[in-house]
């Protein structure tokens, strides 16, 4: 019997197969499925692809209790409703509800100090790593479409990221492959008006304190009225951005880093393989071995180490910034000095024949540092360098605040219990303020606390701006 699709499941037969699943025998495939329009349209379409192909289908719906049990809950048991009914119309689909445990993604925001948006997909691809092992899947689909890979180009532009993720979303990354993706979501909706199929709607979908929310619904529509074919200009930028990413990855994985001592928590390279390099690729090898040693040692890159970091090294070891108009500058040994510089549990450190990166097992949350700063002059700290002018401004390791002091006052890290003035003149919590600004827990003892030496002993200020967050200065 000859198998009858139509146009939209054609669409995505063909995008499965570019991305490279050849439907052998014994392969199995899953998805994903939320039950939002964009994962029902995969679902069916899917089934209907592999129904005389002999491929199974294994549907995992994750619920992650982070809205009203009554919507949550009734998503999860309408995808397991849909598959049933797939499955006794004899469709190979076998669904598999999976629940993370309540609380669990506000933990973990709170311990990752990062949105509950972040902490969830950390959680749901934690389950659907082994939903894949555990059915030996060839690939997990994944629902992303069109209008998903224009709103990530949009924000990935607005967060100033690296070429690397201005490509957008990947049409296969390791197990996952997105067949939606070139496939916009007026075709997803109409296929399932087509077929008369429901789906459900997410009520967080309008709630614009999400970033990809804001995109989504005030963004692109004042795009799409004011900018013709901004979409089509787009999506050709990230495809060339993607060209771009693999020169420059090509370039960094041509540089030789000695790896021998990872398990101890240490990595280098031989700074005249390092030296000759162009800033830009400096950073991106300088990210890679950070990289490598947050993996070997906690299962994963979970570390954000902002760019900041980064410049301030070359800043201060080479006597560059990194920026745009270094964008091809290079070094010798000998216009380097020898520099070591912290960030969390991570050190950087040029010497005289290698640049260095270690990971270092005590945490920085154990430091304490308090010093009196009587006049001006460089004072060295966990964080890094304080430099102190006659004026009273302060610049750490070559980052200018705008903050000046009176002599004398106190640099200190932050205790249980600081607060800090805000902008109504009311007292608000430094936890507050770094929960608001997510910084992790384990690098908020590197932010420096600028407390003054009178009775009332008020904080002046937090400097978290050299670390790539931000400075809070009471006015």
């Amino acid at each position: 019997m000859k198998q009858k699709l139509c146009e939209f499941e054609k669409n995505v037969l063909a995008a499965l197969k570019k991305c490279g699943f050849d439907f052998s025998d014994g392969l199995a495939l899953g998805a994903a499925v939320s039950g939002g329009a964009d994962s029902i349209s995969l679902l069916y379409s899917l089934a209907e692809i592999l129904r005389f192909q002999n491929i199974p289908l294994f549907v995992i719906t994750v619920n992650h209790f982070i809205r009203p049990d009554e919507e949550t809950c009734a998503d999860a048991a309408f995808v397991v409703k849909e598959c049933e009914s797939l499955r006794s119309r004899g469709y190979d689909v076998t669904c598999e509800p999976v629940e993370l445990a309540r609380g669990e993604v506000e933990r973990l925001s709170k311990e990752r100090g990062a949105g509950l948006e972040e902490a969830a997909r950390f959680l749901r691809y934690q389950a659907f790593d082994s939903f894949i092992k555990k059915h030996k899947l060839s690939a997990l689909c994944l629902a992303h479409n069109k209008n998903d890979q224009l709103e990530t180009l949009l924000m990935r532009f607005l967060q100033g990221c690296w070429v690397d993720s201005a490509g957008g979303i990947q049409k296969r990354r390791g197990s996952y492959i997105r067949p939606l993706l070139d496939i916009s979501r007026d075709e997803i909706e109409a296929y399932l008006r087509q077929r008369s199929l429901v789906w459900r709607t997410d009520s967080t979908n309008s709630d614009t304190s999400y970033f990809r929310n804001r995109v989504r619904n005030i963004l692109v529509p004042l795009l799409n009225e004011n900018f013709e074919g901004w979409q089509t200009a787009l999506l050709s930028g990230g495809e060339k951005a993607v060209m771009d990413s693999a020169v420059i990855l090509q370039s960094v994985n041509n540089v030789p880093i000695d790896d021998s001592k990872q398990g101890e928590g240490q990595i280098s390279v031989l700074r005249k393989d390092f030296d000759p390099l162009a800033d830009g690729i400096k950073i991106r090898v300088m990210m890679k071995m950070c990289g490598l040693l947050e993996k070997n040692q906690a299962g994963e890159n979970s570390e954000r180490i902002p760019f900041s970091f980064f410049k301030d090294v070359l800043s201060a070891a080479y006597g560059s910034s990194g920026g745009a108009a270094q964008a091809v500058q290079t070094h010798s040994p000998a216009q380097t000095k020898p520099f070591s510089k912290f960030f969390s549990d991570i050190e950087i450190s040029v010497k005289k024949d290698c640049l260095f990166v270690k990971k270092h097992k005590k945490i920085h949350t154990d430091l304490v540092f308090f010093d009196i700063i009587e006049e001006k002059g460089s004072y060295d700290f966990p964080f890094g360098r304080l430099f102190v002018q006659a004026d009273g401004q302060i610049i750490i390791n070559d980052f200018a605040t705008d903050l000046k002091c009176r002599f004398p006052f106190c640099v200190r890290n932050f205790c249980p219990g600081d607060e800090v003035l805000n902008a109504e003149g009311k007292m608000k919590s430094i936890a507050d303020v770094f929960a608001g600004w997510k910084i992790p827990e384990r690098e908020r003892a590197l932010v420096p606390l600028i407390q003054a030496l009178n009775e009332e002993g008020e904080i002046k200020a937090l400097l978290a701006g050299f670390l790539g967050y931000k400075d809070w200065i009471v006015k």
